[in-house]
C-alpha cells in the first residue's frame, strides 16, 4: 500500500493507520515507484480527470470519488482509454450497495411499469472542517453531494426505460434548490436537491402500475406498497403494514449499524469489495460506463446553470468601491455579520466583506464588497484600504482548542496589528457574554469581571475570552481605540431558532433547562446589526465595554412561546437545576476519567442563568433606527 499526498501531515496520519504504508509527495513518483494495481483518487474534483488518466496510462485500475469528472469529455476520454487498455473504472457511488438500493432494486419488478420516479436529497451544509480547513462555499458543496441523487434517479430510469437519457428542464432557485425533470424513454423522473429543504432527508421513490417503493436514505429502511392498493381494504390496513415496515426496518437498521460499528460510508466497503472482485474475476465493472457518463452530463449542466446564475447574481450585487469611509467586517457572511453589514449599507457606509471562503452568489448581499482571505496567518494592509473602522465578527464557533486558537485568538491578533499598520484607529470587537464571570446575584453590568477559569466552560469560551484580552492589549499596545461589544445570545424573533442556553431540542421534544421564570440574557439579531452600524457613526456616545442584549431580558417561557409558533407539536419537558447539577458532576468526574490531562466542561456552568443589567442599552436603544 502506498500513499501520495504533499502533506507531511497527512502522511503522518495515514502511516497511524498502516504504518508499513509507503510515502510520497506526488502521484508521479509513487506510480513510478510503488506500481500499484488499482488507484483510489480522492482529491479535489478539478485533479480527478489528469489523475485518472496519469494512473491509466500507468496500467492500473482505478477507483474516483465523486464527482467523477467536471465535464462529460474528460468523462468519455478516461473511459475510451481503460477500455482500450483492458482496464476496470469505478467511481464513488456507494449509494448503490447500501441496502435501501438493494431492496428497492429486488422489488422493482414487482410494481409492474414505471409511471414516476422521485430522487430527493436535502442537506445542511457544512460550515467547519477539521484543522481550521476552509470549507467549501455552499453552491460548491451541492456540487459535490449532487451526483448521489442523480446516479441514483439514474438507476431506476434504466430498469424501467429505454432510449437515451434527456435533461427536460432544469430550474435552480435563488438559494441553492435544484430541480430537474429526466427523462428516459417513456418515463420521467423528477430530481430534487436542496440545502433550503428540512428535515434533512435522502430517498428514491419508485411508482409503478402495481405499487410504489419507498427507499430512505437516512433511516436506511424500504417502504413497500406493492398492489393497486384501490379497494376499501387496502386504503384502511396500508397505513399501518407501511408504519409497520419503518418501525421494524428502522429498528433493525440501527442494530446493524451498532453491531457493525461502521465507521465508513454505509456501502462504501461493500462497493470496494464489488471493484475489486470485478479486478480478480476479470468481470465488468461494477458501474456501467453508461451510467458513469449520464451522471457527469447531468451534474456538468447543473454546474453550468449555477456558474450562469452566479454571473447573473454578482451583477445584480455589483460592490459599491470602499474607497473612503469604509468599514471592514470579519465574519460578515455569518448570522450576526450579515445583519451588520446590511445595517451598515443603509446607513450609506461602504462595506468590504474579509471572509475565509468565498460566498456562493445567493449569500452576498447587493452593494458589498467580498475578499477572500485567512486572517489567521495575517492581514495584509490591502485589506484595509479605504476604510477608517473594522469590526471584527468572525471566530471560530465549532472544534477543538487548536481550532479556536487559530481562528479566534491568531485571527483576532492579525486583524488587530493589520488595522494598526494600515493607519486606522477604530476596531470594533465582537466578543461574548459568555467569558463573563458567574455572578453573586446582583445583576451583571457592563464592567464586570471576566470569567478567571477561561478553559472551564470549553473551547468557545476560552477562545472568546482570551481573544478579547488579546484585542484589548494589542490594541493599547498599538494605540487602537478598541471597543469590545459582547452580545447576549443571538435570536431572530423573525425566524426563531432557540439559543444554546435554553436548553436542547431532540427531535420533537425540547428538554428545557432551569425554570419557566428565568430570565436569559439575549439579543435580536437585527437590533444588534443596527446598533453595531449606529456605533460606527456615534463612536464617542458608547462605551467599551458594552453587554449587547436586548433592553428587556425575555423569560424562558416567553421564548418558548416563539418556539411553539413555528413548532406547533413540540412538546417541552422542564429539567429544573437541582437534578441539572449533580448530573454536571457526574459528566466532570467522567471527562476526567476518559480524558485526563484535559479541562473538564461544567454543564451547569454552561446553563446558568445570570441578571444582567440592562440599563445602559435601554438607554441607547432609542438612538437606533427601526427594522
Amino acid at each position: 500500500m502506498a500513499v501520495a499526498d504533499p502533506s507531511e501531515a497527512a502522511q503522518t496520519a495515514m502511516r497511524g493507520i498502516v504504518a508499513a504504508v509507503a510515502s510520497f509527495k506526488t502521484p508521479d513518483e509513487l506510480l513510478a515507484a510503488a506500481r500499484p494495481d488499482v488507484v483510489h483518487i480522492i482529491t479535489p474534483p478539478a485533479s480527478h480527470a489528469p489523475l485518472a488518466q496519469a494512473a491509466l496510462e500507468a496500467g492500473c485500475h482505478i477507483y474516483v470519488e465523486k464527482p467523477f469528472t467536471e465535464r462529460v469529455e474528460d468523462a468519455q476520454r478516461i473511459l475510451d482509454e481503460a477500455r482500450a487498455k483492458g482496464l476496470l473504472v469505478c467511481a464513488g457511488h456507494q449509494l448503490l450497495y447500501e441496502p435501501p438500493t438493494r431492496v428497492l432494486a429486488r422489488y422493482l419488478p414487482s410494481i409492474g411499469q414505471v409511471a414516476h420516479v422521485e430522487s430527493y436529497f436535502s442537506f445542511r451544509t457544512v460550515r467547519h472542517a477539521p484543522g481550521g480547513r476552509t470549507v467549501l462555499r455552499a453552491d460548491h458543496q451541492l456540487l459535490d453531494i449532487l451526483p448521489h441523487p442523480v446516479y441514483l434517479l439514474l438507476l431506476v430510469l434504466e430498469q424501467a426505460g429505454n432510449g437515451t437519457i434527456e435533461l427536460v428542464s432544469l430550474e435552480l432557485s435563488q438559494a441553492g434548490t435544484v430541480h430537474a425533470l429526466v427523462r428516459r424513454g417513456g418515463v420521467t423522473g423528477t430530481l430534487v436537491v436542496t440545502l433550503e429543504g428540512r428535515p434533512v432527508e435522502s430517498y428514491l421513490r419508485a411508482v409503478g402500475r402495481n405499487g410504489s417503493l419507498f427507499a430512505d436514505y437516512v433511516r436506511s429502511t424500504v417502504q413497500r406498497a406493492i398492489g393497486p392498493g384501490s379497494s376499501g381494504i387496502d386504503k384502511l390496513f396500508a397505513p399501518y403494514r407501511q408504519a409497520w415496515q419503518l418501525l421494524t426496518g428502522t429498528t433493525a437498521a440501527m442494530a446493524r449499524r451498532f453491531l457493525k460499528r461502521q465507521q465508513s460510508y454505509p456501502g462504501l466497503a461493500e462497493l470496494f469489495s464489488a471493484f475489486y472482485e470485478s479486478i480478480r474475476s476479470g468481470a465488468p465493472s461494477p458501474l456501467s460506463p453508461e451510467s458513469l457518463l449520464e451522471t457527469v452530463r447531468i451534474c456538468e449542466k447543473v454546474a453550468q446553470a449555477l456558474r450562469e446564475r452566479e454571473a447573473k447574481a454578482l451583477a445584480a450585487a455589483a460592490p459599491r468601491p470602499v474607497e473612503s469611509r469604509g468599514v471592514i467586517v470579519t465574519g460578515g457572511t455569518g448570522f450576526l455579520g450579515k445583519e451588520i453589514v446590511r445595517s451598515l449599507l443603509a446607513r450609506n457606509r461602504p462595506v468590504r466583506v474579509v471572509a475565509r471562503r468565498e460566498p456562493s452568489p445567493w449569500e452576498r448581499i447587493a452593494g458589498a464588497e467580498y475578499v477572500v482571505a485567512d486572517v489567521a496567518t495575517g492581514a495584509a494592509v490591502h485589506l484595509f484600504k479605504g476604510a477608517d473602522t473594522v469590526i471584527h465578527a468572525a471566530a471560530e464557533t465549532a472544534g477543538g482548542w487548536d481550532e479556536h486558537r487559530r481562528n479566534s485568538l491568531n485571527a483576532t491578533e492579525q486583524m488587530v496589528r493589520g488595522a494598526a499598520a494600515a493607519g486606522i484607529t477604530r476596531f470594533i470587537h465582537i466578543s461574548s457574554l459568555a467569558v463573563l464571570a458567574q455572578g453573586t446575584g446582583d445583576p451583571i453590568g457592563d464592567n464586570h469581571p471576566l470569567e478567571p477559569d477561561s478553559k472551564g466552560s470549553g473551547p468557545y469560551v476560552w477562545g472568546k475570552l482570551e481573544s478579547e484580552r488579546l484585542a484589548v492589549l494589542v490594541g493599547n499596545e498599538l494605540g487602537l481605540s478598541v471597543k469590545v461589544v459582547r452580545p447576549g445570545a443571538l435570536v431572530d424573533y423573525r425566524d426563531f431558532d432557540p439559543p444554546g442556553r435554553l436548553g436542547k431540542r431532540l427531535g420533537n421534544i425540547f428538554v428545557a433547562v432551569g425554570s419557566p421564570s428565568d430570565r436569559l440574557g439575549v439579543v435580536d439579531v437585527g437590533f444588534s446589526g443596527r446598533f453595531l452600524a449606529w456605533t460606527v457613526d456615534h463612536w464617542d456616545d458608547v462605551p467599551s465595554p458594552l453587554n449587547l442584549l436586548d433592553p428587556v431580558s425575555p423569560t424562558k417561557r416567553e421564548l418558548l412561546d416563539h418556539l411553539r409558533k413555528a413548532n406547533p407539536d413540540l412538546t417541552v419537558i422542564w429539567l429544573p437545576r437541582f437534578v441539572l447539577i449533580p448530573l454536571s458532576w457526574t459528566a466532570m468526574l467522567a471527562q476526567k476519567l476518559l480524558r485526563p490531562g484535559k479541562p473538564p466542561i461544567n454543564i451547569a456552568k454552561v446553563f446558568s442563568v445570570l441578571p444582567y443589567d440592562t440599563s445602559l442599552i435601554a438607554k441607547l436603544a432609542p438612538h437606533i433606527p427601526p427594522q
